[in-house]
């Protein structure tokens, strides 16, 4: 499931594990909550065992412009504390799926 990010600044990302997955989503906002849902899915079809966590966009404005996040829903793809891609697009479950595995190397 979902972790909070333990920071809310631009220097959250160095706090995170060697990869991890970084949703980034506003509360009001109807299209995030699909891609929560479909990242939920992902999830459990991994055992919940993704390092998934999770970021409100309207609480860390200075990490938004700081890692130039267009627009949300967004999701990170982190690799040592570094930006490695953000996916702004949910298209499908199977794609968001395959697109995590190859990230993750499973």
């Amino acid at each position: 499931m979902f972790t909070p990010l333990p920071l809310k600044g631009p220097e959250a990302l160095d706090t995170l594990p060697t990869v991890a997955l970084v949703f980034v989503h506003t509360p009001l906002c109807g299209t995030c909550q699909l891609a929560r849902r479909m990242l939920e899915v992902v999830d459990a079809a991994h055992a919940n065992q993704l390092p998934l966590y999770d970021l409100d966009a309207n609480l860390a404005p200075e990490a938004m412009q700081a890692w130039k996040i267009e627009s949300v829903p967004a999701l990170l793809y982190v690799k040592n504390g570094e930006i490695a891609h953000v996916q702004y697009r949910f298209g499908d479950v199977v794609s968001l799926a395959e697109a995590i595995h190859q990230f993750l190397g499973r």
